[in-house]
């Protein structure tokens, strides 16, 4: 059977055609959901005496106005002195005429068991929602003993600008 120059043609527009569909799907499959990621900045090695901050962070794509979560720690090594505020949410409040609730006022600081409770702070008022990279907390502690601070988070819920928990947040330890 002789194939004759049209379907030649053919062949190799198909040919072109399957290349080209096997070079963008790589690209294709590579799209992925909007990712959220919250985590821990902290200097691991601390020594008896040292003052340090502990950041929580968050780096999302997604249009956020709330957070919470808690912390825990070795009692024995370090204890935490108080929480601030990071600007992630408060900036972007401020710039938006909106302002930042952070609940409850006061965390209770267990330092015998090593717990901080949940920290939450929610944008009230503007609209729309946050995104990209900043410090949603700084816990400040004192290390009791020379050792490798590893803080953890918990109970992490990240809530996107419609008022809904994001279903898959990352969180890195």
């Amino acid at each position: 059977m002789r194939i004759g120059a049209v379907g030649r043609s053919v062949a190799r527009i198909l040919l072109i055609s399957c290349v080209l569909l096997l070079l963008a799907l790589p690209a294709a499959c590579s799209e992925s959901a909007p990712t959220t990621t919250v985590s821990l900045a902290v200097d691991r090695d601390i020594k008896q005496g040292d003052m340090f901050a502990v950041e929580v962070r968050i780096d999302t794509d997604t249009a956020c106005r709330g957070a919470q979560f808690e912390l825990s720690f070795d009692p024995a090594l370090m204890r935490c002195d108080g929480v601030v505020e990071g600007g992630f949410f408060k900036d972007w409040a401020n710039a938006n005429g909106a302002v930042t609730l952070v609940y409850p006022e006061s965390q209770t600081i267990d330092n015998n068991q090593g717990h901080v409770s949940s920290y939450g702070i929610v944008i009230m008022g503007g609209s729309g929602g946050v995104e990209g990279s900043g410090v949603l907390c700084s816990y400040q502690f004192t290390a009791l003993a020379d050792g490798t601070a590893g803080p953890t988070l918990s109970d992490v819920v990240v809530i996107d600008a419609s008022g809904q928990a994001i279903a898959e947040v990352e969180v890195k330890n």
